[in-house]
């Protein structure tokens, strides 16, 4: 496991000796310096960063199709009726999420 050499450090010190190792492996091409504004918190002041988490995705074709079929089949009305058409609207026109 890669990610065990840099596991309980802090992301700084983490971020250094990824750089290091990077360097030694002659993974580095160059090094320019560049200016890069950070976000912070307001109330403390730490700088804020993306939570990296997992990724998923759902797979609405199948989904939509049912729900459609379900309320033109009367298995589900929709109450008040007028909202039929932004049901159809919604599932007709429906994407994948990721």
């Amino acid at each position: 496991n890669a990610g065990a050499r840099y596991e309980g450090l802090d992301r700084f010190e983490a971020r250094g000796k990824l750089w290091e190792d990077m360097e030694e492996a002659g993974f580095v091409i160059k090094v320019e310096p560049y200016m890069q504004r950070v976000p912070r918190s307001q109330r403390g002041g730490e700088v804020i960063e993306p939570l990296v988490s997992k990724q998923w995705f759902v797979k609405t074709e199948g989904m939509g199709a049912k729900a459609l079929q379900a309320v033109k089949g009367g298995d589900i009305q929709i109450v008040p009726q007028r909202f039929e058409k932004v049901w159809y609207g919604w599932l007709t026109d429906i994407r994948d999420w990721c």
